[in-house]
């Protein structure tokens, strides 16, 4: 977990320098997953319980159903990003980057996602620079294209498959976990 929240934080600050680091760690998706991206997603879920300590209209009931959307809807996201952008990745990238690689980028992208989500439930107020901040894993994407290989000429083309297959999907996934749910 210590060596995943290392480059975590590595690509907040820096993000060139953070895709190096992932690069030099080089390890694999399952372990990275298994050792910081899931406890990292449970520790998010539980932030879920934090706006309980400034708003005392909000029920247990409605606590747990948000740490569950949350926790399932990046978890979600993640699966499903993996399909798409490795059906699709040979469109921007002439050298394909892998499984590995492919992988390795969505858990980190999502995990920077999910300090967002946590961010955001500790804060008291809706403030319009967290509402923004998604738009820094952008930033990040686009350091991430040497290391997933993109072409000079697909950048854009990469960054909106970025988007479309990473970014939004958390946010459309805990919208439709939402409706659905009964409270």
């Amino acid at each position: 977990m210590l060596k995943f929240l290392g480059c975590l934080m590595q690509l907040i600050i820096s993000p060139s320098k953070g895709w190096t680091d992932v690069a030099a760690v080089g390890e694999q998706p399952q372990q990275l997953a298994a050792s910081g991206f899931y406890p990292f997603l449970g520790i998010t879920a539980c932030s879920a319980f934090i706006p309980r300590i400034y708003d005392k209209h909000l029920t247990l009931p409605m606590l747990i159903e948000s740490a569950v959307v949350t926790f399932v809807s990046y978890f979600v996201a993640y699966f499903l990003a993996s399909a798409l952008m490795s059906a699709t990745i040979g469109h921007v990238s002439g050298d394909n980057p892998g499984e590995k690689k492919i992988n390795t980028f969505i858990i980190y992208n999502l995990a920077i996602l999910a300090l967002i989500t946590m961010v955001r439930n500790c804060l008291p107020m809706e403030l319009s620079l967290v509402q923004f901040m998604p738009l820094f894993v952008l930033i990040v994407m686009w350091a991430g294209r040497q290391y997933l290989n993109v072409d000079e000429g697909r950048i854009p083309t990469f960054l909106l498959l970025c988007a479309l297959f990473i970014l939004i999907p958390p946010y459309v996934i805990g919208y439709i976990f939402k409706l659905l749910m009964p409270i």
